[in-house]
């Protein structure tokens, strides 16, 4: 009897372990993804392009740290970050705010470790849903900070090492022209651009300009009328005079190209559709 309940038991076991899966593939096994590298853009790094971001430095695993002046303007669109270097927007992923404020493109950033992240691409959200969504700060909250972003657990750390001011917001007037682009000290801010001089028909800026893109916008619009090159990409960056293109509605948008950061002056002759460039 007792050796009967023996191999009862001992058949019994195999059959047990026979049921387990051999085959350790099968199991399922959570196997956190590495990141070696992440990228800002936004005004605060004057990058907007997916193909040419901003790097962050690596400081841990999974941890990425930059320092940037985060300066509040209407717009707001100050930072988000993207995880590769060299591809379109359409192309890539994005790390933007888990939320944002009321019919805004921005979320608020707040001092501390309580922002939080989200993933958005065309291939998770599709085309027409990805979210074009920015880091921004809330009035007199301008300054120097340090970001630690962590795109694992989906956090931003901030650390306002200093203070600065907010941006002085430039008001729309009648009849003037603005500059706008990477290239401009207002960036691709549409809501504050930079405002050139106006005598009669000719206006004119004398000051910096940035590596990047530029067009001159009547309105405080995207589809306004807006001067622009008549070829996409046309270089001012030698100077001489150059034919521009009212378009009525900012399309094509065919902006001026800048390939060397200095001091220049700009002369846009709006009845003869002529602007001057002179390098100082």
């Amino acid at each position: 009897m007792k050796k009967t309940a023996f191999w009862a038991i001992l058949f019994g076991a195999l059959a047990i372990v026979s049921c387990k899966p051999i085959d350790d593939e099968q199991d399922p096994i959570d196997l956190e993804k590495e990141y070696t590298e992440l990228y800002a853009l936004g005004a605060s790094v004057n990058k907007w392009d997916s193909n040419d971001p901003e790097p962050m430095n690596k400081v841990g695993k999974n941890l990425f740290e930059i320092e940037v002046d985060l300066i509040k303007s209407n717009e707001n669109k100050l930072i988000k970050f993207c995880t590769t270097k060299g591809k379109d927007w359409d192309q890539t992923d994005f790390l933007v705010p888990a939320a944002v404020e009321t019919d805004k493109a921005y979320g608020i950033l707040k001092e501390g470790e309580g922002n939080k992240l989200q993933h958005t691409s065309v291939k998770l959200d599709g085309q027409d849903n990805l979210k074009d969504w920015f880091f921004g700060l809330e009035t007199g909250k301008s300054g120097k900070y340090r970001l630690t972003v962590d795109p694992v657990n989906l956090t931003v750390k901030a650390e306002r090492l200093s203070s600065l001011s907010d941006k002085a917001e430039t008001v729309w007037k009648e009849g003037m022209v603005y500059m706008v682009g990477d290239a401009t000290p207002a960036g691709w801010d549409i809501n504050s651009p930079t405002e050139m001089v106006k005598n009669s028909d000719m206006f004119t800026y004398e000051g910096p300009l940035n590596e990047g893109e530029m067009k001159f916008p009547v309105e405080f619009r995207w589809d306004g009328p807006t001067y622009m090159a008549e070829e996409a990409g046309t270089d001012i960056t030698a100077g001489g005079e150059f034919t521009t293109v009212l378009t009525p509605n900012g399309d094509p948008d065919n902006k001026f190209k800048v390939t060397a950061a200095g001091d220049y002056k700009l002369t846009l002759d709006t009845k003869n559709l002529k602007l001057k460039v002179e390098k100082k």
